[in-house]
């Protein structure tokens, strides 16, 4: 279910958008030090608690796990086997608030979270790891865009850099690029209108003045029988570095785009109900 994307330069819309986790930072804010990562440097012993409850919205949560992220690798995999996570839904969007009400069966509001969370049931969720080039890289990336360049010492070299200048992001909630992320950051400025300001943030970009997104999109299909049933993917294979050719077997798409959206949840929102066959932990 990974999937990789990479813009191609001199793109139309090439001040286009990222959002994963869901986070209430744009791309390029990703790039710099926030505030979780700041104070996790310290690596501040946690393993005496027994869970964290975020109250806010889904880029509390969000922050929280770029801070966990941010530590060596076996304080990370520590906290996450042996500390549980809740979430009381007090912010605009509430994503993974709605979606484990409603996976739970359960009515939609901050009491009912707090119930939840009080009754100490716990489920495993799916989270995501996406890596992201800085802006800066966009330009001269060499993942198999640019087709007419020789793999050279210099290509080679340059492969190297931008591996080493990947950001990591954890998410939980979803993936978006293109409109979907735009609607979402560049809607701040309406803020104060709650959930109404991505409404119309979508008819201004999506409708009034729409862009198109260059991009080449590279995933793995699935398999299927003769039957042309899916079967179930092998789970064996490597993912390929970021700046790395897709590997044989893999379909490439390279078009303008207009949305870019992977899920891993129900509700993206309270109010948004988009991907109902979504299970916490599929």
């Amino acid at each position: 279910r990974d999937r990789m994307m990479s813009r191609k330069n001199g793109a139309s819309g090439d001040d286009s958008n990222v959002r994963c986790g869901e986070n209430d930072d744009g791309y390029d804010k990703l790039n710099k030090p926030n505030e979780m990562e700041n104070a996790d440097d310290e690596s501040r012993d946690i393993s005496t608690y027994q869970a964290i409850i975020a109250m806010g919205g889904d880029g509390i949560l969000y922050e929280i796990m770029q801070g966990i992220r941010s530590r060596p690798q076996h304080d990370q995999e520590q906290i996450l086997s042996s500390i549980k996570f809740g979430i009381v839904g007090c912010g605009t969007s509430n994503g993974l608030a709605k979606s484990i009400l409603h996976w739970s069966g359960e009515e939609y509001g901050a009491l009912e979270s707090i119930f939840q969370i009080c009754k100490g049931v716990v489920a495993t969720l799916d989270i995501a790891t996406y890596a992201l080039l800085p802006k800066h890289e966009k330009k001269g990336v060499v993942n198999g865009v640019n087709n007419d360049e020789s793999d050279t010492l210099a290509v080679q070299k340059m492969r190297q850099t931008q591996q080493s200048n990947v950001k990591y992001i954890t998410s939980f909630l979803s993936f978006s690029w293109g409109l979907i992320a735009d609607c979402d950051l560049e809607s701040e400025c309406l803020r104060i209108l709650g959930t109404l300001r991505s409404d119309i943030w979508a008819v201004y970009r999506g409708v009034l003045f729409p862009r198109r997104y260059r991009a080449r999109f590279s995933y793995l299909p699935p398999r299927v029988n003769n039957g042309d049933e899916v079967c179930e993917q092998d789970s064996s294979f490597d993912m390929p570095k970021f700046v790395e050719e897709v590997p044989e077997g893999w379909v490439s798409v390279e078009d303008d785009f207009t949305v870019f959206w992977a899920c891993q949840t129900s509700h993206a929102s309270y109010n948004m109900f988009n991907c109902p066959m979504s299970k916490m932990n599929d």
